[in-house]
Order: C-alpha cells, then sequence, then structure tokens
C-alpha cells in the first residue's frame, strides 16, 4: 500500500442550516432572532437520527446568531455530550460557501467529524459544491453529512467525497 493510502484517514462534514427562527419584526437585529417551536423540535428530531446512527462530532462550529447558536447546542444535548465542544465563529455569521470551506480546511489534524451550524446561502452553497451538484436548497435544520477519506483538513479543496446523506426535518420521524 502507497504511504499516502496509509496515513488518510476517514473526515465527515456535517453542514446544518440553523433551526426554523422567529421573524426580524419581532427583534432589533438579526443576529438576535432565535428559534421557533418547531425550529426546536426540528432540532432534537434530527440530531437524534444523525446521533442514533453512531455519526459523533469532535468539534462543533456555529456562527453567533442566536438561532444558530441554539441549533448547536440542541444537538450537543441530543447526543449528550458538553457544550465544551462548541466553538462560536464569528465570522460563520453569513459566510460564503467558499469561506466556510476555509475555515473546514484549517481544522486541526485531531478532529475527525465537526459539525457547523450556519446560515443560506452559504451553507446550502457549500453543501452543493461539496456533493457536486446534488442539493440546491438545504432548509431549516436541513443537514448535509459529507464522508472523505484525506489527510488533513486542508485536502479538503482536492478530496473527492466517498459518501454524502441529505436529511430533511420533514422526512425524519
Amino acid at each position: 500500500m502507497p504511504q499516502n493510502e496509509i496515513s488518510k484517514m476517514k473526515r465527515t462534514v456535517i453542514l446544518v442550516r440553523h433551526g426554523k427562527a422567529c421573524s426580524l419584526d419581532a427583534f432589533e437585529k438579526d443576529i438576535d432572532r432565535v428559534l421557533t417551536k418547531r425550529g426546536v423540535n426540528d432540532g432534537y428530531r434530527v440530531a437524534r437520527k444523525i446521533f442514533g446512527s453512531g455519526i459523533i462530532p469532535d468539534l462543533i462550529l456555529t456562527s453567533p446568531a442566536a438561532r444558530a447558536n441554539h441549533s448547536a447546542l440542541i444537538f450537543a444535548r441530543a447526543m449528550n455530550t458538553t457544550t465544551g465542544i462548541i466553538n462560536v465563529v464569528e465570522s460563520l455569521y453569513h459566510s460564503s460557501g467558499s469561506k466556510i470551506l476555509n475555515i473546514i480546511s484549517e481544522l486541526p489534524g485531531e478532529v475527525k467529524t465537526v459539525a457547523l451550524f450556519g446560515h443560506n446561502p452559504g451553507i446550502t452553497d457549500l453543501a452543493e459544491h461539496l456533493t457536486n451538484g446534488a442539493t440546491s436548497f438545504l432548509p431549516t435544520t436541513g443537514v448535509a453529512i459529507i464522508n472523505y477519506e484525506m489527510e488533513q483538513w486542508k485536502d479538503i479543496h482536492s478530496s473527492d467525497q466517498s459518501v454524502y446523506e441529505f436529511i430533511i426535518p420533514k422526512e425524519v420521524k
């Protein structure tokens, strides 16, 4: 087996669009918008499906927006972990897909699975890019799970995904 094959390992990216949020009318700033009851319920349902299948992130990165942060907390609670694996990344707030990809490419090698909570259009744009156009829209609490075999996160720019899956809240019971 060639040397470069030996050091490749499975790495997983979980892209999550934040849950359904209250309208901007009730808030002075967009960043302060919170989840609706549906957003909370969808979050728990989708998170249980993901973590029930054995996919557990080593690291959760979230936008500072209240709705994204709350979505990340719901996922952490659903997998019975501490919130210590959640990091707020200011630049995830309304990031482009390419900016989110750069954030992923800078992750440390010890992280094998990362979950990122963000906003459209950036989250959907990145999901579309990483799956070669398999999706063109992630609804609220929509998830794209993409697996890779690669040495380091910086290789994500040139690596082909091995498997991907989409989870849409209305399809989860």
